[in-house]
């Protein structure tokens, strides 16, 4: 039998430290962190769009139950809190109302959201590059016509509008360094856990292992190794209606092409040698050697420099 959390409650939860930055945008309201409840051992996944965020959330929804059939339902039992919808307060309702080990997600970063102690943080990083084309191929696959304007059909423009922008809706560059440099941060809280997406691809046994140290879960050897397989990229896929952003609701082209490639590198033909040229300046301008070297390729990762 698997090893149980402890109960959580609202009781005795310490004062959290308040957002230091207010980030703008049409899809998230900070606001909205007010209606959220917080409980002890509760878990707030914040990484940039397509970083791993639903990879994560998938894993976290698989510790939990300790099932590998598990509906995740992310949408619904583990939203984004500050986002911007109608439904946003039926949702929270709802959120504030279950009584199990509790997730949600954001994407805005550390320091434009309440960090309170008896919660458990994971932050995801991935390739900027990878960020971008897997966002452009994320729009492209909704049923409904948004963001154009930050992803035009010619590749080239929509990457130079990455690489200067500052809209947070669409993850440019400057957002995706906002929010890596707010994890940096706070590394030294025992409450925020830093992964990267090429270290997840590379090991995800190791990365599971983490997680689940991290937010305090154990499961029997042969419960985890069901649970690891479960979360690989071919069965996520295979399983959308399980673990896609809301999947079933027909928002989707195609539920299974919200997990797209799960690979790296994924410029390669596509870019031409003066946009990595500028993306190599740009990177120069924002972030040190050591900095860049980890948001780009992670720990472990097997991804290779321009």
């Amino acid at each position: 039998m698997s090893v149980a959390m402890k109960q959580y409650s609202t009781d005795m939860i310490r004062v959290p430290e308040p957002p230091s930055r207010r980030y703008g945008g049409k899809i998230a309201d900070p606001d909205r962190w007010d209606d959220f409840k917080p409980r002890a051992g509760d878990i707030v996944v914040s990484t940039p769009p397509k970083s791993g965020t639903t990879w994560t959330q998938g894993i976290l929804a698989l510790l939990i139950s300790g099932n590998p059939e598990v509906d995740a339902a992310i949408s619904r039992d583990a939203p984004w809190i500050d986002i911007t919808t109608p439904e946003q307060d039926e949702i929270i309702a709802s959120l504030n109302a279950q009584t199990g080990r509790r997730q949600v997600k954001t994407h805005t970063p550390l320091d434009g959201i309440p960090i309170w102690p008896d919660l458990r943080y994971i932050a995801v990083y991935r390739h900027p590059i990878d960020v971008h084309l897997s966002f452009r191929r994320h729009v492209e696959n909704m049923t409904k016509g948004v963001l154009e304007d930050i992803y035009p059909s010619d590749i080239h423009e929509g990457f130079r509008i990455f690489l200067e922008g500052d809209h947070r809706d669409g993850a440019s560059l400057s957002s995706i360094i906002d929010h890596y440099r707010s994890a940096r941060a706070l590394t030294d809280r025992e409450n925020i856990l830093c992964l990267h997406y090429a270290d997840m691809t590379h090991d995800l046994e190791a990365s599971f292992v983490r997680i689940a140290d991290h937010i305090g879960i154990s499961h029997p050897a042969s419960v985890m190794d069901a649970l690891v397989d479960a979360a690989r990229f071919r069965n996520m896929k295979r399983n959308a209606e399980r673990f896609a952003v809301s999947a079933r609701e027909g928002f989707w082209r195609n539920d299974s092409d919200f997990f797209d490639s799960g690979t790296s590198r994924k410029w390669v033909g596509l870019l031409s040698d003066a946009d990595l040229a500028a993306y190599d300046a740009r990177m120069t301008d924002l972030l040190g050697e050591d900095e860049r070297q980890w948001l780009e390729r992670g720990n472990i990762g097997t991804d290779t420099s321009l």
